[in-house]
């Protein structure tokens, strides 16, 4: 996966731009959060005007998958609110897609976006990769040891993880992870997938820094990372690729409450840094 390692930046110093997916989302602003240069799959936040109306019936070549941050979309007559998650497979087609009030949207493509140019009612998707629509907000959450993320049998207390999506070929997961104010690990961790995250609301100390509302990271395999915590709590979805989740934890010396920021960044992002000023700490919001 030819993407950088990114841990971690504040989404807000990233700026948005118009105009980059003309022909599939026209009229829409776009925050890259990361981008893959060979296959073209990326993560960014999109922000959709009030009385956006997509033109005509679209199925993409490529899995979309979406987190709603704020406002609503409508998606063939699905309301997609607040804190709504959905994974549409490739080939699926969207018969009507228009967002009424405003919306930005957390959205992951899985390859370089393109269209079906064949008759939209032909279009053929795999419904067995098909998440049509969650509310988050009224799932019930798992505490405990995480035995879908085979995370073993130690698993800090004061956590609670919602499965939204397992790919059922690859085991690439997508969840929600909430820590309770005040938690904190004693053990950093090692996974062998790429592990992706998305800051929803709260703060949690990494060693290199506080990570708050729209921070974002994607590392690698076999990095070391940890151990965390948190003063206020927080909110996350979290998401693995390369295969299937798993957890080595390793010892370690305890979290740092107070890290100093100190990123891993590509060049970049650190020109995006430094034209915000001083604090990479943004008022909260996407």
């Amino acid at each position: 996966m030819a993407r950088p390692h990114i841990e971690f930046i504040q989404s807000q110093v990233i700026p948005f731009k118009k105009d980059l997916y003309i022909g599939i989302r026209d009229n829409i602003e776009s925050r890259i959060l990361s981008i893959d240069n060979e296959d073209g799959s990326s993560s960014c936040i999109l922000k959709y005007p009030s009385g956006w109306v997509q033109d005509q019936p679209q199925a993409l070549l490529v899995d979309e998958e979406f987190f709603v941050l704020e406002g609503s979309l409508e998606i063939n007559e699905q309301i997609y609110a607040k804190h709504s998650y959905a994974h549409f497979p490739a080939g699926y087609a969207k018969r009507s897609h228009s967002c009424k009030n405003g919306a930005v949207v957390l959205t992951f493509f899985s390859g370089k976006l393109a269209i079906e140019e064949t008759d939209i009612n032909l279009s053929e998707y795999d419904d067995n990769r098909m998440i049509k629509f969650i509310d988050t907000q009224k799932m019930e959450g798992e505490t405990g040891p995480r035995k879908h993320m085979n995370s073993g049998d130690w698993d800090p207390s004061g956590t609670i993880h919602k499965k939204l999506y397992q790919d059922p070929y690859s085991g690439e997961l997508t969840w929600l992870v909430g820590l309770m104010p005040g938690w904190w690990s004693a053990k950093a961790e090692i996974h062998p997938v790429v592990e992706e995250e998305f800051a929803i609301l709260g703060d949690i100390c990494f060693p290199i820094g506080v990570m708050r509302d729209g921070g974002y990271f994607w590392r690698p395999p076999g990095i070391e990372h940890g151990p965390f915590a948190t003063w206020g709590g927080t909110l996350h979805i979290c998401r693995c690729k390369g295969g299937a989740y798993s957890t080595d934890w390793q010892e370690s010396e305890g979290p740092n409450w107070n890290p100093k920021y100190d990123p891993i960044l590509p060049d970049e992002y650190r020109e995006y840094l430094n034209k915000s000023g001083d604090s990479y700490d943004k008022e909260p919001g996407y």
